[in-house]
């Protein structure tokens, strides 16, 4: 390729980064809004049932007509008290922030359950175990530790069919 395609395209690709960016730092304003009107609309709701606890109303009657349960209105009052930091929040408190508000999915929710292991598992991990341990180099009283620890699977191996 000649040196004036390569130019060509440098300025082609330059010229799509520079809108590209241009639409990255207005949409990244317009999320900074958001979460922030997120943040006092949390706030705000917090506030009333704060109130609401205050005048001795029935919480559980007023979080069925609002719409929400127990768990919600608790972070939502979270968000209210923690209202006064958000001058400066920390990053990990703005996280927090947003995981009672709402704007952040729960980290519980999001994960998935680890698949079940395989139910020789710890038997997998005792053999890999010991094949990285050198039994030569084990004092009396580890060597004496391991039998005992180890007795249980020898009987269950042997009851299994092994043989010594």
């Amino acid at each position: 390729m000649s040196k004036a395609i390569i130019k060509d395209n440098e300025k082609r690709v330059g010229m799509e980064l520079q809108e590209t960016v241009g639409k990255l730092r207005l949409a990244r304003n317009q999320a900074i809004q958001d979460m922030a009107e997120a943040i006092s609309l949390a706030a705000d709701a917090g506030q009333l049932l704060l109130s609401a606890r205050g005048e001795g109303l029935d919480l559980e009657a007023v979080l069925e007509i609002g719409g929400i349960n127990g768990e919600e209105g608790r972070r939502l009052e979270r968000v209210a008290k923690a209202k006064p930091m958000l001058a400066s929040p920390k990053p990990g408190e703005l996280k927090q922030l947003c995981l009672w508000a709402g704007i952040l999915p729960d980290p519980i929710e999001g994960s998935s359950p680890r698949p079940q292991a395989h139910w020789l598992a710890y038997v997998f991990k005792a053999k890999q175990w010991v094949t990285r341990k050198n039994p030569a180099t084990w004092t009396p009283a580890q060597r004496a530790e391991f039998i005992e620890e180890a007795k249980p699977l020898v009987e269950a191996w042997v009851e299994a069919g092994g043989s010594l």
